[in-house]
Protein backbone atom coordinates (compact mmCIF):
# COMPACT_ATOMS: atom_id res chain seq x y z
CA UNK A 1 0.00 0.00 0.00
CA UNK A 2 1.21 3.34 -1.02
CA UNK A 3 1.95 6.22 1.54
CA UNK A 4 -0.42 8.55 -0.05
CA UNK A 5 -3.09 5.89 0.14
CA UNK A 6 -2.32 4.92 4.38
CA UNK A 7 -2.30 8.88 5.08
CA UNK A 8 -5.65 9.45 3.25
CA UNK A 9 -7.09 6.04 5.13
CA UNK A 10 -5.90 7.46 8.40
CA UNK A 11 -7.40 11.04 7.96
CA UNK A 12 -10.78 8.99 7.38
CA UNK A 13 -10.96 6.75 9.87
CA UNK A 14 -9.73 10.22 12.22
CA UNK A 15 -12.80 12.35 10.46
CA UNK A 16 -15.16 9.12 10.94
CA UNK A 17 -14.23 8.62 14.70
CA UNK A 18 -14.22 12.54 15.25
CA UNK A 19 -17.82 12.71 14.40
CA UNK A 20 -18.90 9.92 16.16
CA UNK A 21 -17.61 11.52 19.10
CA UNK A 22 -19.30 14.72 18.28
CA UNK A 23 -22.74 13.05 17.78
CA UNK A 24 -22.62 10.92 20.94
CA UNK A 25 -21.37 14.50 22.91
CA UNK A 26 -24.51 16.35 21.04
CA UNK A 27 -26.73 13.31 21.93
CA UNK A 28 -25.38 13.30 26.05
CA UNK A 29 -26.29 17.29 25.79
CA UNK A 30 -29.41 16.85 24.60
CA UNK A 31 -28.75 18.44 21.40
CA UNK A 32 -30.79 16.49 18.23
CA UNK A 33 -29.06 14.41 16.01
CA UNK A 34 -30.61 15.77 12.86
CA UNK A 35 -29.21 19.10 13.27
CA UNK A 36 -25.62 17.22 13.34
CA UNK A 37 -26.52 14.95 10.20
CA UNK A 38 -27.63 18.75 8.35
CA UNK A 39 -24.31 20.34 9.36
CA UNK A 40 -22.53 17.54 7.92
CA UNK A 41 -24.27 18.04 4.97
CA UNK A 42 -23.43 21.65 5.25
CA UNK A 43 -19.51 21.19 5.17
CA UNK A 44 -19.39 18.45 2.63
CA UNK A 45 -21.58 20.71 0.48
CA UNK A 46 -18.94 23.50 0.80
CA UNK A 47 -16.09 21.11 0.24
CA UNK A 48 -17.33 20.48 -2.78
CA UNK A 49 -17.05 23.73 -3.83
Amino acid sequence: MSQQLTLSSLFCVLALAGLCVVTGARELAGIEAPVAAEQVALSSDLLQG
